[in-house]
Formats: C-alpha cells, structure tokens, sequence
C-alpha cells in the first residue's frame, strides 16, 4: 500500500526545471536512513529504485551497521526496523555516502521504539562516525509543508539536528518555504541543491553522484 501511495503522490506532482548550485559529488557505496521515521524515506526508496541508484537502507541505521559497511553486518527485519541490501559492492566495503531523509513522525519513531531524543541520539551518532570517517553527509528534506513546525516541533528538531552537519542538502520548494535550508546552507559553507518538487529528483539524483 505505501508504495502505491508514494507512486500515486509523485505522478500527480508537475514537474518543473530544477535548479542547482555547483557541488561535489557524491560516491558509493551508499546507505540510507530515516531521519525521524516518516514516510518521506519511503518516497526517497522509490526514487532511488526508479533511476537504479544501489543502496542498503536501514530506517533505524545503528553506528555499529554504519561501521561494518556494505551488508550491514547482516542486519535483518524485525519489529519496527526495516533493512534493504542492494549495494553493488562486497560485503564490508566502507560506506562512502551517509544519506538521511529527514521528516519526523510521532507515530513512526513510537513504532520503532524511539522517542524524540532516542532518535536525536542516533542521528548524532551516525553523523560523529560519518565525520571521524571520511564519509559525506547528503541530507534530503522533500516532505512539503507538512514536514515543517514551529520552534521546537520534532521535524524542526531533525531538522537542526541534521542539516547543518551536512555536506550536500536537498530540498524541496514547498519544504523551504521560509528559505530556513538555504540559510543554513549559506552560513555553513554547505552544497545546496532546490528543485520544484520531488518528481524533479528522477532527474536530480543520478547528478549527486559521480559514475559507476
């Protein structure tokens, strides 16, 4: 049922240009996490699989996964944790791409057995072990208004967690409505990237990284 809603929201989205400003490319192997366990990370595995872009995926990305690499040491479903391996490279290869969809969920978090802080914690750790280890951070926020909140909201509270560490930020228009990602962007020194809507990312995506 979620990937019919995630295809049913994007194909009824217009699609306009993208802009871009110049930036560094990302490199493989990649791996994807949750920030905040909405279902924004779901549209972004949808995306991924369209343009073919390999990934392993865990929504609650543990240090210990983060470290071992491609595999993630054999991790596997179970309540509340959801894994993908689809990396082309061997089992422990170091991840060189660290990439976090943001948006935040109560509902989420509370089914992964996390609360607000927990899933802080966690961020903030993956992101200690990304920077300690030559890993770039690529941020996704392409949620729409409705993953927006006032001060101290839990989406805002992923947000300021995550985006300032950053080394790529993407978002969507309707998601920096009030310009809060460009700003960060511009007073962190960090790539930036906005398009229309989230269907532009079809096109977006294959551009963050260099080629296989």
């Amino acid at each position: 049922m979620k990937r019919i809603l995630v295809i049913a929201f994007l194909i009824c989205m217009v699609s306009f240009t993208a802009f871009s400003a110049d930036f560094e490319k990302m490199e493989y192997p990649v791996v994807l996490t949750s920030g905040g366990q909405s279902d924004e990370v779901n549209t972004v595995i949808y995306l991924l699989e369209e343009v073919g872009l390999p990934f392993d995926y865990c929504d609650i990305l543990s240090q210990e996964e983060l470290a071992a690499g491609v595999g993630l040491a054999g991790a596997e479903d179970g309540q509340g944790k959801h894994v993908t391996v689809l990396s082309e490279e061997p089992e422990g290869t170091k991840f060189e791409t660290l990439w976090i969809a943001l948006g935040a969920s109560l509902k989420g978090m509370g089914a992964s057995g996390l609360s607000v802080d927990d899933e802080v914690k966690r961020l903030n750790q993956l992101m200690d072990y990304a920077e300690e280890n030559d890993m770039d951070i690529l941020t996704f926020a392409i949620g729409g208004e409705i993953r927006r909140g006032l001060k101290g909201s839990p989406n805002e509270v992923m947000i300021n967690t995550v985006a300032n560490r950053s080394d790529l930020i993407v978002v969507t228009a309707e998601t920096n409505q009030d310009d809060k990602f460009t700003e960060i962007a511009e007073e962190n020194d960090i790539d930036f990237i906005e398009v229309e809507t989230a269907f532009d990312l079809l096109d977006t995506i294959p551009e963050i990284f260099v080629e296989k």
